[in-house]
């Protein structure tokens, strides 16, 4: 009976997380590429050559645009170039006949601008292929757009499509390879933003369609003879794309069943390739799946991140990380929150169901970015016990702390315990986490990372949890917030002296 019970409160938890996240998604959604603090997110025009070409795609589209369109950078340019051949075969006449709108040295910030001038208005395409991206890693330093926010980019530009061409089909291209090997850092960059970008296909209106596979050789050497300034392809590369491209193509022309979308085979150069977990670092995306979890959620919650980051305006008092259970300081804790943040300046990123190394993808790709910290606590670990063993989750957490450290050098980390749960001393997954605690208490060398324990002041005299407290044996309600404020204020007023 006690499992069924919780069982239902689960059920219960579930329902309520998912529907904020689905008010939160409409929230955000309604603000996502207008608001400025995400340059890549947000429209920007360009001039000269660049305002010409635009005038003139205004033009094409007002005459009635093109069933098929081709929309990105100088990459989707260079069909008019390096892939002409190509293109007046495939492309420049008949039922194919298709609309090139790409421009040289484009961000997604650009297209957006373009989308919202006009360039997709007054005809109805069937499909539509974007590439873009490249320039968004190629010109910005990693730590002014970080993979995150290029990610968000991309999807700003899918919405904008949706928007303005909601009938037709969007293939989504993976952003090339770049740079002679495997190691190139923007190759990289690409690699990690392709990783979250590609399941963004939906298989209903956006498909993915990478073949970067065939650009480069078995090791990852990108050849000059494929793409001689390692960026841009030769004719080569244009046959490969046109080829990858076509079926999807035909099918949205004819209206037929599309392909599905095709995944080009790994050659394990990315960040999020190296490592088992959890050390790995595993993209929020990418994730295993809990059965009650919203698959945009973890989309919101990173765009929502990013926002309040920028709104920090370059410094905060204190980085909340972890996952739901940080997350549940906007909820079941938000009355507590907001008397913290009459005194300090508080960011929280928490992610229900999050585990150790999706944390670490978060902090290694952006959520920590763009501002300072004088702390940054973490609990994090409880969601890693459906299968990790306890020594691989303090490994995990090992990595964590160091990631913090490179991205917030100047802030003191307070490292917390993985929360108690269960209702019992005897549950197996409260003892999991007891395990892990004993060694990540170890982490703590007093300097640069501290230990905070407030666990005890969660249970009863005999190691039960109430449900006045935790009603699932998990979350806290604002009593357990409030424990956990009582015990942070000495840390905070130490490092902010407030």
């Amino acid at each position: 009976m006690t499992r069924r019970l919780l069982l239902i409160a689960g059920v219960v938890l579930a329902n309520v997380l998912t529907a904020n996240a689905r008010e939160l998604s409409k929230t955000v959604g309604a603000i996502g590429a207008a608001d400025e603090s995400i340059p890549a997110a947000t429209p920007a025009a360009r001039d000269g050559w660049w305002m010409d070409r635009h005038v003139a795609c205004v033009e094409a589209a007002r005459k009635g645009g093109a069933r098929v369109v081709f929309l990105g950078d100088s990459i989707t340019h260079n069909w008019e170039y390096a892939g002409r051949e190509e293109w007046n075969k495939h492309f420049a006449e008949g039922p194919r006949r298709a609309l090139n709108l790409g421009f040289g040295g484009d961000r997604t910030e650009h297209v957006l601008w373009r989308l919202d001038h006009g360039e997709l208005d007054g005809y109805d395409a069937k499909a539509v292929v974007l590439m873009i991206g490249t320039n968004n890693t190629g010109h910005h330093p990693i730590d002014i757009e970080p993979p995150c926010d290029t990610i968000i980019g991309v999807r700003a530009v899918l919405d904008k499509i949706r928007v303005k061409q909601p009938k037709a089909k969007i293939v989504l291209c993976a952003i090339l390879p770049r740079g002679a090997d495997a190691n190139d850092p923007d190759r990289r960059r690409n690699e990690t933003v392709n990783h979250e970008i590609m399941r963004f296909a939906d298989g209903r209106t956006v498909f993915w369609c990478d073949f970067n596979d065939q650009l480069l050789a078995p090791d990852g050497f990108l050849s000059a003879e494929v793409m001689p300034d390692r960026l841009h392809p030769g004719d080569y590369g244009y046959g490969v794309w046109a080829s990858a491209v076509l079926p999807y193509i035909d099918a949205a022309l004819e209206d037929r069943t599309m392909p599905p979308s095709r995944f080009a085979a790994s050659i394990g150069t990315a960040f999020y390739r190296e490592g088992p977990e959890p050390t790995q670092a595993v993209s929020l995306i990418g994730r295993r799946q809990h059965w009650w979890k919203d698959p945009e959620m973890w989309f919101h919650a990173l765009r929502r991140h990013r926002v309040a980051a920028s709104k920090l305006k370059g410094e905060c008092d204190a980085v909340f990380l972890g996952d739901s259970i940080t997350q549940g300081w906007e909820g079941n804790g938000a009355k507590v929150l907001a008397e913290l943040r009459e005194t300090y300046k508080i960011h929280v990123i928490g992610i229900a169901g999050d585990a150790v190394q999706h944390n670490i993808w978060r902090a290694r790709h952006g959520e920590l970015d763009g501002f300072k910290t004088k702390l940054v606590v973490v609990m994090i670990g409880t969601n890693n016990n459906y299968g990790d063993a306890p020594d691989a989750v303090s490994a995990g957490i090992k990595v964590l702390l160091a990631d913090i450290r490179a991205k917030q050098p100047q802030a003191k980390i307070v490292l917390l315990p993985i929360s108690p749960r269960g209702q019992f001393p005897t549950d197996k997954r409260r003892i999991q986490n007891e395990t892990v605690n004993k060694t990540i208490k170890g982490f703590a060398e007093g300097k640069h990372v501290v230990w905070l324990d407030f666990n005890e002041k969660l249970v009863q005299g005999d190691g039960t949890i109430s449900k006045d407290l935790m009603p699932d044996y998990l979350h806290p309600l604002e009593a357990g917030y409030r424990v956990w404020a009582d015990a942070l204020r000495p840390h905070l007023k130490e490092a902010t002296g407030k």
